[in-house]
């Protein structure tokens, strides 16, 4: 009698929830919504009641974008876009499609969205992913792929800022970088199969023959593009657009996050992570460390280097999926841009908390050759300071610009040697 009786009531159970989907549906919209309200309303008067540790931190939010952010991005914005316009992106994708196409399943202009996307951090690569979908170049399960694993963070942040500045050593900074890129790769691989037959085949130079077709898809593309001054200045303009969208969200999530620490709420999070996972026997510090770096990646990453009582192994585990992960401030960048087009904000959050657990676990499983083979610190003072001279600007926007104009010219250089082998090979085949 109780398993017919079990089985009505799950029936039932069932007929209701199918039958009153939609009403739930619209209650879940409804309540999303009221949250949102409450959490603005919370944050207005959260700063009406701190309003100079507000003031200070939006300032500190707003020295780090001018000194930093905007040097060292707004070159990469503008080439980019400019490079996307004048068919340069197209010609050095069909010459790397026999290398993108059977590994990650995407056409060979994924190669300079991962190239951008490594050399100059969150979120160029989003945005290249972006403007392919938004020229046509490439299909939506295509863009899905490519902003999977083409949203890294830069060399400059991982080797300088992480590992030299918070850890104090330049070996720790290159087994993050390894572990943050080799984590990356492995999320494109495994991606490819979203929605793998929607590919973009007349990108696909059908006879073998990459250089002809990359210089016909050149052509092509510039026959159809704006004058040059045109296009310069949509670049620009475009460009400058973006930047000041990155920079209100830095300087936001810089109050969101000094509001949150001295309301208490990230302690109190702490504190009930640190009872879920007390077999862990981790310092309280670590979950409040993790819990910041779901919000901000940088701040994130400071406090879990300043750590004391803790291995390395540990903090390093935590820092790769920080980093990895790159916290809701730069979601909320990436947002802003994935949102002018049809790519899923949601399959992108999925793919960056993939990318963080790889790179953690890469980390966690690499880390005795790592430590056999460099001479990390016993301890690290975390002495980083998210604030840089006025001097840096200049220096970052130099060394951005070095850094695009010689991966630019490096693809291109790869792109012609790839053409030139695949020629050689047919000839002899």
């Amino acid at each position: 009698m109780a398993p017919f009786l079990l089985g009505i009531t799950v029936v039932v159970a069932a007929s209701l929830i199918y039958f009153s989907r939609g009403l739930l549906l619209r209650l879940s919209r409804h309540m999303s919504y009221y949250l949102l309200v409450i959490t603005v309303l919370l944050l207005v008067v959260s700063i009406v009641i701190y309003p100079k540790e507000s003031v200070e931190a939006s300032y500190n939010g707003l020295m780090t974008w001018f000194t930093i952010v905007l040097p060292s991005l707004l070159p990469f914005f503008v080439g980019a876009e400019m490079l996307i316009g004048l068919g340069v992106v197209r010609f050095i994708g069909a010459l790397l499609e026999p290398i993108m196409r059977p590994l990650f399943n995407v056409p060979g202009e994924g190669s300079f969205a991962f190239a951008m996307s490594v050399t100059s951090g969150y979120p160029v690569g989003v945005k290249v992913v972006s403007r392919l979908r938004q020229e046509g170049t490439i299909t939506l399960g295509e863009a899905q792929r490519m902003a999977a694993f083409c949203s890294t963070s830069g060399p400059l942040f991982i080797l300088g800022a992480v590992g030299v500045g918070m850890f104090e050593s330049s070996q720790v900074g290159i087994a993050l970088a390894l572990c943050h890129y080799l984590a990356a790769i492995l999320v494109g691989l495994i991606f490819r199969f979203y929605r793998h037959r929607d590919f973009s085949p007349q990108n696909r130079a059908s006879d073998n023959r990459y250089l002809k077709t990359a210089l016909r898809q050149l052509r092509a593309s510039r026959q159809k593009r704006q004058p040059l001054g045109t296009l310069m200045g949509n670049a620009v303009k475009e460009a400058i657009n973006t930047i000041l969208v990155v920079g209100g969200f830095i300087i936001v999530f810089s109050v969101v996050i000094r509001i949150l620490q001295l309301t208490g709420l990230i302690s109190f999070f702490s504190k009930i992570l640190l009872f879920l996972f007390s077999s862990l026997n981790f310092d309280i510090s670590v979950y409040s460390g993790l819990i910041t770096g779901f919000f901000e990646i940088t701040m994130g990453s400071k406090l879990i280097s300043e750590i004391a009582h803790v291995s390395l192994l540990a903090k390093l585990t935590a820092t790769s999926f920080i980093i990895a992960w790159s916290g809701f401030s730069i979601h909320a960048q990436s947002f802003s841009i994935l949102n002018q087009t049809d790519i899923k904000s949601s399959i992108y959050v999925l793919s960056k908390l993939l990318h963080g657990l790889l790179s953690a676990l890469l980390m966690y499983l690499l880390y005795p050759f790592f430590s056999a083979y460099y001479k990390f610190p016993a301890v690290a003072s975390g002495n980083y300071s998210v604030l840089s001279p006025i001097e840096r600007i200049f220096v970052n926007f130099k060394l951005s610009i070095e850094l695009f104009l010689v991966i630019t010219i490096v693809m291109l250089l790869i792109a012609m040697l790839i053409s030139f082998l695949s020629s050689l090979f047919e000839r002899k085949h």
